[in-house]
């Protein structure tokens, strides 16, 4: 199937946006090498831009050539007419709309690019109308049990199928009768923003559930369970309904605490930006929102609101106890062959360590305490295997048992 013509105009402001990024990267690094440059010039005579009125002449008539040029172009490709019937994505298009999303969904959300994906159920590939009437022709043989699965990072629902492998959703339809539920959304955006509209759309959906919601429970992975217990924060601060039917959070890979990668690379993009003449070249400040609030886990809007996503190197974040009365259960992966494999230890599942993902943490205030059966460590296994490994759906099929 050929792109749509919403992929197209997204796909064309993106690339605008992105020349105007390098335009400006460019200007500012002959500012940076001129005012170098002029730094023996005595104050009073020195100019007020370091590269001359020419130059910035220059600069601003580029500027206004990439905008006009990509005001045309938008205009020109909202004047055609959208087909009338559209199908679901083709999957290598929808990886590819899902990383752009992650890496840079905040941008996307804030210029109004066609490219932003919004959050929602998801059956067939297809977005689902949250009402009575959509959810029953979307799930005609509902039951009482429904279980939402949430993505992580740069992925889409199309992640729980991997490698030909039944996911874990359809296992424990068969298993044990529950009702799968996929949600898609912009991993781009801050983590905080996804569980508030996260929290909507459950009482949305249990409100308009074709049958009686006997039981609630959410299945996220490595990104999406900070997304779930943002919106367990979030819908028990505002006493939402769907709260009281919530039995269960499990969370597969999760970085509670943070990523040791996404804290190496802010670490990295500091350095960076010290050195003058890489300063103007650095684009690692345009890292989505999300990627920067897996720095240390953060849930809560006042925590990355009290100061810039690019300044604080130290955990600020506020306290989130896990929900009470509602089960939780953590899995996390190790690359090491054994608890003492010091591989394991260093690289975790090459991108959440183990002890972040069962939530151990220095500071007892923010440890997540879980009974010892309700939390496993599978070794020789990475991140992504979470998703598909037939021993990691034995156990989460385990923990979603009667007995539970």
């Amino acid at each position: 199937m050929p792109p749509t013509l919403a992929t197209i105009r997204g796909s064309a402001q993106l690339a605008f946006d992105a020349f105007a990024g390098i335009a400006l990267s460019v200007e500012r690094m002959h500012e940076t090498i001129a005012r170098r440059a002029l730094s023996l010039v005595p104050t009073p005579v020195r100019p007020v831009r370091a590269h001359g009125p020419i130059a910035s002449m220059v600069y601003g008539a580029i500027h206004g050539a990439i905008r006009a040029c990509a005001k045309g172009v938008d205009l020109s490709l909202s004047a055609l007419p959208e087909p009338a019937a559209v199908g679901a994505a083709p999957p290598r298009e929808l990886r590819t709309l899902a990383a752009l999303n992650g890496v840079f969904g905040d941008h996307l959300e804030a210029t109004g690019n066609p490219l932003a994906i919004r959050m929602s159920p998801i059956r067939d590939g297809q977005p689902i109308d949250t009402t009575p009437a959509g959810l029953a022709l979307a799930y005609p043989d509902a039951s009482g049990h429904i279980v939402v699965l949430v993505h992580g990072l740069c992925l889409a629902e199309s992640a729980w199928s991997r490698n030909g492998c039944p996911d874990i959703g359809a296992r424990l339809r068969e298993a044990l009768g529950l009702t799968p539920v996929y949600l898609r959304y912009n991993s781009g955006r801050h983590i905080s923003i996804n569980g508030q509209e996260l929290a909507t759309v459950l009482d949305r959906l249990c409100a308009a559930w074709p049958a009686p919601v006997e039981s609630l429970s959410l299945l996220g992975h490595s990104m999406g369970g900070l997304v779930i217990r943002s919106a367990c924060w979030y819908g028990n601060e505002a006493r939402l309904p769907w709260i009281r039917s919530l039995r269960r959070v499990v969370c597969l890979g999760t970085p509670h605490h943070g990523s040791s990668v996404e804290r190496a690379g802010h670490a990295l993009d500091r350095t960076l930006r010290g050195i003058p003449y890489v300063e103007p070249l650095s684009f690692g400040r345009r890292r989505s929102a999300g990627i920067k609030d897996l720095r240390h886990g953060n849930l809560l809007d006042e925590d990355w609101q009290a100061h810039g996503p690019d300044q604080s190197s130290s955990d600020q974040r506020r306290t989130v106890p896990l929900l009470a009365g509602v089960d939780h259960f953590f899995a996390a992966a190790s690359v090491g062959r054994h608890p003492l494999d010091p591989k394991g230890h260093l690289f975790g599942d090459w991108l959440v360590h183990a002890g972040s993902a069962v939530g151990i943490h220095a500071d007892a205030r923010k440890k997540l305490t879980v009974p010892p059966d309700h939390c496993r460590i599978f070794h020789e296994k990475s991140h992504l295997d979470l998703l598909s490994d037939a021993e990691v759906h034995a156990q989460v099929v385990d923990w979603f048992g009667p007995g539970r």
